[in-house]
């Protein structure tokens, strides 16, 4: 009897790329696969509006009714949920900006509206 030797063995997995290709097909699995690209992406936009509006995390903050330690956890993604639509609305009052996220076929853009 022959033993198999590695590249045997390897020859039957797939590997990371395909077994991921595979999943993708499953909805709940391709959403929780794009989530953190999604994140990154959302924080990129709040922090463009934020500098293009040329303010701090501190004066976004203060407009915002936050500490400044919120915007920072935002915005260097150690908080890893994401952020509600509310509060990306106000965002976007707040800097006076569209926040535009593109990200895997997806774009979104929130404009707040004047009162």
């Amino acid at each position: 009897m022959k033993r198999a030797g590695k590249t045997d063995i390897l020859k039957r997995y797939p590997t990371f790329d395909d077994w991921v290709a595979v999943q993708e097909r499953d909805p709940e699995f391709k959403a929780e696969l794009n989530r953190p690209r999604l994140r990154v992406a959302i924080v990129r936009a709040i922090k463009q509006a934020r500098e293009l509006a040329g303010m701090t995390q501190a004066e976004l903050a203060s407009a915002l009714d936050l500490k400044q330690s919120a915007i920072g956890r935002l915005e260097s993604l150690r908080d890893q949920r994401l952020p509600s639509v509310d509060l990306l609305l106000r965002i976007s009052a707040a800097t006076r900006k569209r926040l535009v996220v593109k990200q895997a076929g997806m774009r979104i853009e929130l404009v707040a509206k004047s009162a």
